[in-house]
Formats: structure tokens, C-alpha cells, sequence
């Protein structure tokens, strides 16, 4: 049985998905005052606007300068926020994934909490055939996900992340007699391709899962 999979957001498919399981966002004022001394020359007067005309440029870079500072912070820590929250949604698609797939039942509405689209279709479908086939797995998988791309520009945001998940502890067994259910010539290691989305309200979800095997890792 494949225990990963992934892709897009289909809703019809998460409905029919979960009926299944439950089965089970001044310009810088700039005060400037030539005081004039009272009879002063005008050759003096005209020294003094020159001098004022020249003051004017040299408060203007320190004007420019201040916003593009004040840009960069909030955009880094956009980024930085993203990326963290959706290294913790895919840590919890894999602690919902484990639960289920190691009890051999499943909460859809909490399934739902952690991913959406494709997948979603894929964990539900992959824990209804264990279900059916009355496999369990013990052990647990090691996972080390990085985030390769993120866009926080997006409407709605979105990511992308690699892991090469450690699954040589990670075994199906029958759950009424505990034999092996493994197929022969699985791999150690698993290379997946996530994808994750920003929904409504700002959390993320993931949304595809992939299983690539022709990559080692």
C-alpha cells in the first residue's frame, strides 16, 4: 500500500473522502525659519536665502533612507513567520498521518485541520485501504523537511518543501496477527515533494504530497 501521496485542491473529493471515514492584512515636516536681522543689507539677505537653498538637499537623503529600512524588516519577518508556520503544519500532517495509520482509525475533521485538496483525497483514501485490508503500522517515521520555496506575495500564500523520510522503522503489519505486510524491496529512505497553502484566516494546510522514487536520499 502507498502510504504517501498528494496533489491540488478538489472539495467534492475531500466531502466524499471524509463521509468514508466518518464511517469509522508628511513627507518629514521640516520646519525651517530664516530669521532675518533688522537692518541687514540685502546683499546679506541674498546670502542668507542662498544658504538656505543649499541647506534644502541635504535633508533629503536622510528622509529616503528611513522607509526602505522600515520595508525590509516586515518583509523578512513575513518570510520568516511563513516558513515557520508551515514547518509546523507539515510536522502535523505527519503526527495526524502516523495516528491514524497506527491505530488503524481516523478523525476526518482533524485530518481536515492539517491538510486540504489532493493531500487530503490521498491520506483519507491511503487510510481507508489500510483500514480495509486491516493493516496497521508500527515504528514511526523520521522525517527532515525544508522549505524550498515560499511566496508570502501570493493571494493566497504558498510553499513548497522536500524531505527524505527515514521509514525503515516504519512497518505494516496485519493488526490481528502482527505479520508482516510490508511489500518486498521497500526502500529505507522516501523522497516526498509537499506543497502547502494559506487558507482562509492565515493558517496553512497541507496541500500536496508526493512520493517521488525515483530520487534516493
Amino acid at each position: 500500500m502507498n502510504e504517501h501521496t498528494g496533489a491540488r485542491l478538489h472539495d467534492q473529493n475531500n466531502r466524499d473522502q471524509t463521509a468514508v471515514l466518518r464511517g469509522g492584512p508628511k513627507a518629514l515636516q521640516r520646519s525651517s525659519a530664516v530669521v532675518l536681522g533688522i537692518g541687514m543689507v540685502l546683499a546679506m539677505s541674498a546670502c542668507s536665502s542662498t544658504a538656505d537653498q543649499a541647506d534644502k538637499p541635504t535633508a533629503t537623503p536622510s528622509v529616503q533612507t528611513s522607509p526602505s529600512s522600515a520595508t525590509a524588516t516586515p518583509s523578512a519577518d513575513t518570510t520568516a513567520k511563513a516558513t515557520a508556520d508551515v514547518l509546523a503544519i507539515y510536522q502535523a500532517y505527519t503526527d495526524a498521518k502516523v495516528a491514524a495509520m497506527t491505530t488503524g482509525q481516523a478523525d476526518p475533521d482533524k485530518l481536515l485541520q492539517v491538510a486540504t485538496g489532493d493531500a487530503y483525497d490521498g491520506l483519507a483514501r491511503d487510510i481507508t485501504r489500510a483500514q480495509q485490508a486491516k493493516i496497521i503500522y508500527k515504528g514511526a517515521e523520521v522525517t527532515h523537511p525544508q522549505v524550498t520555496a515560499i511566496d508570502v506575495a501570493a493571494s493566497p500564500q504558498k510553499a513548497t518543501l522536500t524531505d527524505c523520510i527515514d521509514v525503515s522503522n516504519w512497518t505494516a503489519v496485519f493488526s490481528s496477527t502482527g505479520a508482516n505486510a510490508a511489500a518486498t524491496g521497500m526502500p529505507g529512505h522516501l523522497f516526498v515533494n509537499v506543497g502547502a497553502v494559506q487558507i482562509a484566516g492565515g493558517a496553512w494546510r497541507i496541500s500536496e504530497y508526493t512520493p517521488d522514487r525515483s530520487r534516493t536520499c
